[in-house]
Formats: C-alpha cells, structure tokens, sequence
C-alpha cells in the first residue's frame, strides 16, 4: 500500500473540519478492522479489545462525527503496524 501523504501532524493542526480528509482516514480505519478480522481469523470473537476499540470509532465517527484525537491517531497507527502489514 502506498503512503498516505496526510501526517498526523496535519490533521491534528487543522481548525476547520474538513470532511473529506476525516472520510479518508476513517476510510482506512474501516480497512484496519478488516485487518484484524483477517489476521484473527474465523475463530474472532467480535468482542476482541483490538477489533471493538476500532470499530467503536468508526460508529461514533458515522454517527456522531466525532474526531480521532492525538492518542486514539497513535493507538490506530499502532495497530496498523501489527494487524495491518500482515494482512
């Protein structure tokens, strides 16, 4: 996959909600859960810390527009690492 040219830095500093930048990166999120089901496999449970914790997220996202914070960007960025690469 291809680096993303948006840095965290970015998304952080912006005052004004772009809607457009925050679709991608929950974008992206929505492929990390598809992720960790695959690396799981089908014995998952879908109340995997792991799995809940990203799929909390994407709902408030879609529901409340509620933003990722400075943390919540380092813990998926974490995740991305383990589930992601071996996806």
């Amino acid at each position: 996959m291809k680096p993303s040219k948006t840095r965290l830095k970015d998304v952080l500093d912006d005052k004004v909600f772009n809607k457009d930048k925050w679709n991608m990166i929950f974008g992206k999120m929505k492929k990390l859960a598809t992720a960790i089901e695959m690396f799981k496999g089908p014995s998952m449970n879908i109340d995997d810390p792991d799995y809940r914790w990203v799929d909390d997220r994407i709902r408030y996202y879609e529901q409340e527009e509620r933003l990722l914070t400075k943390d919540e960007m380092t813990i998926a960025n974490e995740m991305w690492i383990k589930y992601g690469k071996k996806a």
